[in-house]
């Protein structure tokens, strides 16, 4: 489904009464630029609605993104279990190494 910023602030107007702020999130937190920041992984998975919002792309050599297909918001995150695609599992391992990187703990 594509991104349509005014129906769901119509939604949210019809069903609570506000309007969301388009560039709230950006203003509260520092929005794209990361420039500052190290040492960060962002993992989105193609079945997150609001993946499209999130830092999917190269911002620097320290702030990774891992993009989990057929996967869902935390899957990464949550412990291992029989039904684990490969995607999960591939991103988690991803996880590890670029983490044992940060801690020096790999060549």
């Amino acid at each position: 489904m594509d991104w349509n910023f005014q129906a769901i602030s119509d939604a949210c107007m019809k069903e609570f009464g506000v309007r969301p702020r388009r560039d709230w999130v950006k203003l509260q937190y520092w929005g794209t630029d990361l420039s500052t920041a190290s040492n960060i992984i962002f993992s989105n998975g193609d079945l997150d609605p609001w993946s499209s919002g999130g830092v999917t792309k190269y911002i620097s050599e320290s702030i990774w993104t891992i993009k989990i297909p057929e996967g869902a918001h935390h899957l990464d995150l949550r412990a291992s279990n029989k039904d684990d695609t490969e995607y999960v599992k591939d991103a988690r391992t991803r996880e590890i190494n670029i983490i044992k990187q940060w801690l020096n703990l790999t060549p």
